[in-house]
């Protein structure tokens, strides 16, 4: 009898061990007033927008959510759908694109039928936030000519929300809103 319960009990062990959480994942995504109107063909400058760059902390799958100013936690169950540099950069372009009623805004710095006229490069130091609370978009972008050889103008930017919930998703979307912010 005390062999059967070690053996159901060990089953019973094996079992729970077996199972995990199930991982979500989460895409930037806008919700504005321009998305439902579709950018005009061919029509206004072409600008190539560089692929974002991101800090060490933040090029990974996990979603990085900020616990104090020297500690950040990385979400174990909840993940980028994807390259969050190559996210951030879409919905740029896209939202640009939109804003300036224009189908020429490529988010790359190749890959377009047309000579570019600007080139976009954008550094971000900080995209993170805390659940329902603070949450950080921060960086520098370069507008460069044509080519990418000359400057034009180089500006800092710091945007800062609060997500509306503590959950992922709430974060994501306070992501997402500061990220439209700087297509602005």
């Amino acid at each position: 009898m005390l062999r059967h319960i070690s053996i159901v009990s060990l089953l019973v062990l094996l079992t729970a061990c077996g199972t995990s959480p199930k991982t979500d994942f989460y895409m930037l995504n806008a919700e504005n007033e321009y998305a439902s109107v579709a950018p005009k063909k061919d029509q206004g400058a072409v600008i190539a927008i560089w692929t974002v760059r991101l800090p060490d902390y933040l090029d990974r799958s996990e979603i990085v959510v900020r616990e104090s100013q020297y500690e950040v936690e990385l979400a174990d169950f909840s993940w980028w759908a994807g390259d969050l540099g190559q996210n951030i950069t879409r919905l740029l372009a896209i939202d640009l694109g939109q804003r300036l009623q224009s189908n020429r805004i490529v988010a790359s710095t190749w890959g377009t039928r047309y000579k570019k006229d600007f080139q976009i490069k954008t550094h971000i130091a900080r995209f993170d936030g805390q659940l329902g609370g603070e949450v950080v978009f921060n960086g520098v972008w370069t507008l460069l000519d044509g080519d990418g050889k000359k400057e034009l103008s180089r500006e800092g930017f710091d945007f800062k929300t609060t997500a509306t919930d503590k959950t992922y998703k709430g974060l994501v979307a306070a992501l997402s809103q500061l990220t439209v912010k700087l297509s602005e």
